[in-house]
Parts: C-alpha cells; structure tokens; sequence
C-alpha cells in the first residue's frame, strides 16, 4: 500500500503507536492513552495508510513491530521529543529583564549581529546592554560586576577562564602582492600590550629567529589592517578576517605559524534568568557557524 501523499503525521497517532510498542498490547496501550481498544485499532490502522506500510504483526493476545514498525519507532521517538522540546520552548513565561553583555570590539562587530538576532526571536522582551572593549578591560569590568556576560580572547590553553566557545588559527596577514613581509626586520602592526595575540605573534617568531619591529600598535582589527592596507607592515589577526586584497603569510614569505586563539564565555555569579538565556544563545551561535 503507497504512503498517503502529502500527509503530516499527527502526533497523537505517533503517541499511541510509541506506547504500543512499549506494553506490546493495544489493550494496555489504551489504558494509558484514554482511549478505547477500538480506537487505538482505528488510530494504527490510518496511521500505516499514512506510512503505506504494516507496523505490527498480530497475535492473539499481543502485537509485535514489524521490520518498518521497528524503523518507525526511531523515528516517531525523535518526533515526539522534537514536539516537546518546541512546546517547552513556548511554555515558558517570556523573560524580561536587562542583561550587560562584553566582547572585544572585532569580534562584537563580526559576530553579535547573529547572537543578538538569534536571542531577540525567542526573548524580545529582555533589554541587553552591548560593551565593545579591550579583553583585559572586560575582564576588570565583570571583576567589579559592571557586566554580566564577557567574550574574552586567549592563547590556546585548557587553563584560561570561562568556557570555550570558539577558535580558529592566528595567521600572519599581508598586503596582496604587498613587499612589507619581505622587509627585514619585518614591520609589524599588533595590538596593544596584554593581548594574546601579540604575545602568541611575537613568540613565533622569536622560536624562528625572525627579526622584526613593532611599526604600529592599534587595539582594533580594523587599526591593524589600516598599516597592513598601506603595505607599511604585517599583522597577526584571526584566519577569517582575511578579506580580498590580503593574503596569507606563510613559510614561503619567511614567516611561521602562530597558532589557534580562543574564545571564552565568563559568566558573573548569580546571573538572572535573562543573562543565563543570553549565555546559551552564545553557545548556540557559535555552535552553529
């Protein structure tokens, strides 16, 4: 017998097809549904029309899954969890409230956009009040319990603090068809002092014997860029911000990798229901990418 065409399953039919295969009886299994024994025989009997094949083999005093009753049953088990996690979801009181939430500048402008997005559908409600800033003056800022929520950068460590809840490798970047990364010293352009990346780029290139000089110092990206732009110097910035018109520095330009940054979620203590909301859209978003 063909599936039925363009039928949505309904999920009582799953329900009670989930429960039969758990008492084995359709007897037992309309105990525990509220229904007649008749009615379960009705409800099984248009669900494998809907399916367009048998689900049990019956005996005469209890019923067994066939092969496809078997593969349905994983199927209508994951149908009924999906159901339920959806109506939880929306069960729940809307949150309200305000929530502070900290990320370094770059990485506020290339990745909120879609966290706030994503957190916005599900609680437009909630009040969030976004800081863009240096890692080491978000740090100070949760310290003091000014901010909720922080995204700080870090080296590649199972040591620094928060939860993980990103990286990707630290590459050396380069005007294209650019002459700066064959200058030596080579000219740098870092961030400022206490960043993870400037430690992480200098070290790299001390384990090589690279000489260089520290032509220009900005707390942004975008700062590093500009000198990188200019072909006056070469930075160290995260692989997917290399755009057109910049190139990759590798060991044919005389230069060495650097290796993988972090990011880390850190949570103040006592977060509010709004904050702990955020937090795991943060998780979520970056799940995604």
């Amino acid at each position: 017998m063909p599936p039925s065409q363009n039928t949505l399953l309904e999920t009582d039919l799953i329900q009670t097809f989930v429960t039969i295969s758990e008492t084995g009886s359709f007897t037992a299994a309309a105990k525990r549904v509220f229904r007649t024994p008749s009615a379960v025989s009705m409800q099984m009997k248009r669900l494998e029309e809907q399916v367009g094949r048998p689900l049990f083999e019956r005996h005469p005093r209890h019923v067994t899954l066939t092969n496809d009753g078997e593969a349905f049953l994983v199927h209508g088990r994951e149908m009924l969890r999906i159901n339920e996690a959806a109506l939880s979801r929306f069960r729940m009181p809307q949150l309200e409230g305000r929530v502070r939430f900290g990320a370094p500048d770059d990485f506020g402008t290339r990745f909120l956009p879609r966290i706030l997005s994503r957190f916005a559908s599900t609680h437009p409600l909630v009040e969030v009040d976004v800081v863009l800033s240096t890692t080491i003056s978000l740090s100070e800022q949760l310290g003091s319990s000014e901010i909720d929520l922080i995204l700080t950068v870090s080296a590649q460590t199972d040591t620094a603090p928060g939860k993980l809840v990103y990286s990707e490798p630290l590459v050396w970047v380069g005007l294209r068809g650019g002459h700066a990364c064959e200058q030596r010293p080579v000219p740098l352009a870092l961030s400022a002092q206490g960043c993870p990346w400037r430690a992480a780029a200098l070290k790299s290139l001390e384990e090589a014997d690279v000489p260089y000089r520290i032509a220009y110092t900005s707390e942004t990206g975008a700062g590093q860029l500009a000198a990188v732009q200019a072909d006056l110097a070469i930075a160290p910035l995260p692989a997917s911000m290399i755009m057109d018109g910049y190139q990759k520095l590798t060991a044919k330009h005389g230069l060495c990798g650097i290796g993988p940054y972090q990011l880390r979620l850190q949570e103040a203590p006592g977060l509010s229901s709004a904050a702990e909301a955020f937090a795991m859209h943060v998780n979520d978003s970056f799940r995604e990418l």
